[in-house]
């Protein structure tokens, strides 16, 4: 054991010594970073950084032609970079050391020279990745600059100047805007053209521009911009909700999408525009199925008050504004679609799955209250069909099986099996209106409502029969009546 303890301290020793060349090694790779940074450039890089950093010095010539020879060069060079921006291009990140020079021996030309503006649009493009945050550097060279094409410096320029516009647009309150506008103006074509409909439109709602969007906006665009517009409008407030709107009922009828107009009319409520819309539908082709899309519309939002079957010539056009033929298309709907046939409470309760039902009786007890759901289930379940297998055909069967509220609801719900069937429904619900028991009369007098709801008659059959019971004497009559 005494032997091995010399072999012990040799190796605490080598690992000290290792130990030592490693914190050398660390040393000398912090100071050659920079030149291991310079060996991985490629040979066509390392050429293009030094031929940057001439053109830097030569920017800041005293000569102003040498001054412009450069700028031009330097603009080549980033604008053949910057066309498509996947990442940084080279030239922006090799200039980055040069930005604070450039922008010292900028603030010493002369104001309006002509290098000076030149230089400008350098600056704009190089404060893309370099310039302060909140400073909106960018933006600021850019209004001092040559205002040449503002497409030429690509996408990501374009979008970073829009997001600068908002910003400055909101610290400058209500001072002058104007040129502002003007790099808007540039802004909003440029995005349109290139399936950026979106940003241009936040830029319009920033600077509180909105409408200029109509004109930028063709059959090709108007889907989508009306689709981001709507989704806005959900999300701002009054009165710009309102605005959004209307701008895209002017979009929709530029480009002869009344069914879209029309919808944009009746959220903002605008009767004016309604019936603008549905009549001015008639000067296009095919204008005459459009009316009748728009009168489809119109009725089943139940707006009978705006155009009424009177301001129409056409019988169609008529009866699809008043709801006359509802009924009928409905119960045409459920034959296609082969559902006519009635159900019962029982096809959705299917209490034949229940595992907890007991297993010692099969017969069902009554209840009030199961007969009750049993009453709703029912005339929900067949809403408009016209027949089921409670009230239709057991009838006062089923009626009597409640008690007091139960057999109101039972005969109450009659109207909705036989809702929009103004014709045969009242006189099928017109013999509950007759018995004795007040609860099945005042139920009927419900139902006769629900029957006629959202269908206009000219001679209105539920006025007529409602308004004999509207001064009864039991209070549950009138309510119903």
């Amino acid at each position: 054991m005494a032997e091995k303890q010399p072999e012990n301290k040799d190796l605490k020793n080598e690992g000290k010594q290792e130990k030592g060349k490693d914190q050398k090694d660390n040393k000398k790779g912090a100071k050659g970073k920079k030149k291991e940074e310079v060996d991985e450039l490629s040979p066509e890089d390392l050429k293009l950084k030094t031929d940057l950093e001439l053109l830097v010095l030569r920017v800041q010539d005293s000569s102003a032609e040498i001054q412009l020879s450069a700028i031009d060069a330097l603009r080549k060079e980033i604008r053949s970079a910057t066309s498509s921006m996947t990442s940084v291009p080279k030239p922006l990140k090799f200039l980055r050391p040069h930005y604070a020079t450039l922008v010292t021996f900028y603030d010493t030309l002369l104001q309006s020279s002509t290098p000076k503006t030149h230089l400008s649009d350098i600056l704009s493009i190089l404060a893309l990745t370099m310039g302060k945050e909140g400073e909106r550097e960018s933006l600021k060279y850019r209004l001092s600059g040559t205002k040449e094409p503002i497409g030429e410096w690509g996408h990501e320029y374009v979008r970073n100047l829009a997001g600068e516009v908002g910003q400055e647009f909101d610290a400058r309150g209500e001072a002058n805007v104007d040129d502002l506008v003007k790099i808007v103006d540039e802004i909003v074509p440029f995005c349109m053209q290139h399936n950026a409909e979106h940003e241009a439109v936040d830029l319009l709602l920033e600077v509180e521009q909105l409408e200029k969007i109509i004109q930028y906006t063709d059959e090709n665009n108007y889907s989508r911009v009306c689709l981001y517009l709507v989704n806005c409008s959900s999300y701002v407030a009054e009165p710009t909700d309102s605005l959004i709107l209307r701008i895209c009922a002017t979009i929709y009828k530029r480009v002869n999408q009344f069914p879209d107009a029309m919808r944009m009319a009746i959220k903002l409520n605008d009767a004016e525009l309604i019936k603008e819309i549905f009549f001015g539908s008639q000067n296009i082709p095919e204008g005459q199925m459009i009316q009748k899309q728009l009168a489809f519309l119109l009725a089943r939002q139940k707006i009978f008050h705006v155009i009424k079957p009177d301001d129409v010539e056409d019988e169609t056009l008529k009866n699809i504004l008043s709801n006359a033929q509802l009924s009928e298309n409905f119960l045409a709907l459920a034959r296609d679609l082969d559902i006519v046939e009635a159900k019962t409470p029982e096809d959705i309760y299917k209490s034949h799955l229940d595992q907890r039902a007991g297993t010692g009786s099969s017969a069902a007890v009554d209840s009030a209250r199961a007969n009750l759901a049993s009453t709703f289930v029912n005339a929900f379940i067949n809403q408009g069909f016209g027949q089921d297998k409670l009230m239709t055909e057991e009838g006062n069967k089923w009626l009597y099986k409640n008690k007091d509220y139960g057999m109101m609801s039972a005969s109450a719900s009659l109207g909705m099996i036989l809702q929009w069937d103004v014709d045969s429904g009242l006189s099928q619900i017109d013999k509950f209106l007759y018995p004795n028991e007040e609860w099945v009369k005042a139920g009927a007098l419900l139902g006769v409502g629900i029957i006629t709801c959202g269908v206009q008659s000219p001679v209105d059959p539920a006025l007529a029969v409602l308004a004999e019971y509207i001064d009864h004497k039991n209070n549950n009559v009138r309510i119903g009546a």
